[in-house]
């Protein structure tokens, strides 16, 4: 059976592209359960029981018991009073400021945040400004200067281009410096599910206590296998945001039986087996920092980044091309960024490690990395 199952997740870390089986280092399936035969038959029973979708907006014929149930589920699991579901996360971000701010609020959103924020920031009738790491100190003064104003501070627990995010801890503290003037919203959509111990994030996986933020993003399309955005916070707030955020008012509900998905899939992270595929991924990327500094390549922020996101930072875009077509015909995918998804003079290799990936995959990574890199 071990032998199976060992073939079983082997198989998911590959990814069929037209006559190619290609090594998957690109994927957001951290723990490896999208095609998990539980998850598939969650969904089947879903739609037997639900039909293939919902019908409706959430406040008209769209909310399921099947919905219901998973909103329960996932603040409970994270210790918050309410959830809030959403077809998708980037529909959960483009909607949230508008709900949240007005022209009496001030946003402050890490410089690196995902565009999803952006835009959503961008949608909102409120001053907005950039802040790096080195800026956080320098906040203080400025909210404390400004006390008439609602301040939201926004933050990714691990980022999308840049991993583990290493200011969670100044965030936090900052928040309880000045609790009645800032709203804390911490997006973890890499983190939640894959990392930690209870599988709580980025900020658990940090030894940082989660329900300190006023607002907590997550997603179910990747650590989940699932599909579509949630967020937790007390009572009042989300009662709020499920009267207010737009978006979500008007837009037909996720399927009941994509939720069904993502109960079962939660039972399986809450689960002792839950936890085993977290320390196999945990093992995964330090087996993959390790390798890669013997192999003298450089990944970025490498002792703070401990995200299944791990990037490898290039001089630039021909190198970029040269490693990526290189590992490429090699059968092996890793995720080719560039401007303007990230700055100019920052183009590198994404990778994205999942608990399915076995030690020879890594090791044929690196080793096939590492014969290109120093030429």
């Amino acid at each position: 059976l071990r032998t199976w199952l060992a073939k079983i997740a082997h198989q998911q870390s590959y990814l069929q592209l037209a006559e190619q089986k290609l090594l998957n280092f690109v994927g957001n399936d951290y723990l490896g359960l999208n095609g998990d035969q539980r998850l598939i038959k969650a969904l089947q029973d879903g739609a037997t029981r639900y039909g293939s979708g919902s019908t409706g907006a959430p406040s008209m014929s769209g909310y399921s018991q099947e919905h219901a149930k998973l909103s329960a589920n996932l603040a409970a699991w994270l210790g918050f009073a309410d959830c809030l579901l959403f077809n998708s996360g980037y529909q959960l971000n483009v909607s949230l400021f508008s709900a949240l701010a007005d022209s009496n609020t001030h946003i402050w959103f890490a410089k690196n945040s995902h565009a999803s924020h952006i835009d959503g920031i961008l949608l909102a009738k409120a001053k907005f400004t950039t802040f790096t790491p080195a800026q956080i100190s320098s906040m203080v003064y400025a909210i404390e200067a400004d006390r008439n104003k609602l301040h939201i501070i926004l933050c990714e627990g691990s980022f999308s281009m840049d991993g583990s995010c290493n200011y969670l801890a100044q965030l936090l503290e900052l928040k309880q410096k000045l609790p009645q003037q800032i709203l804390l919203i911490i997006d973890d959509a890499h983190g939640v599910g894959a990392l930690g111990q209870s599988a709580y994030g980025t900020l658990e996986q940090q030894g940082l206590d989660h329900r300190q933020v006023d607002l907590y993003i997550g997603t179910l399309g990747k650590a989940f296998a699932s599909h579509g955005g949630f967020i937790v916070g007390n009572a009042a707030l989300i009662h709020y945001l499920r009267h207010s955020v737009r978006s979500q008012i008007f837009s037909t509900m996720l399927p009941p039986a994509q939720a069904a998905v993502s109960n079962a899939a939660l039972a399986i992270i809450q689960s002792d087996e839950g936890l085993q595929l977290r320390k196999k991924l945990a093992q995964n990327i330090a087996n993959f920092k390790q390798l890669t500094l013997n192999s003298g390549i450089n990944i970025y922020q490498v002792e703070e980044n401990i995200s299944a996101i791990q990037l490898v930072i290039l001089n630039d875009l021909s190198q970029l091309n040269m490693l990526h077509q290189h590992l490429l015909d090699k059968q092996i995918l890793v995720g080719k960024i560039a401007y303007p998804t990230v700055a100019k003079n920052t183009p590198r290799l994404r990778i994205s490690l999942t608990s399915a990936h076995t030690t020879d995959d890594i090791t044929k990574l690196v080793a096939t990395l590492a014969e290109k890199y120093h030429q």
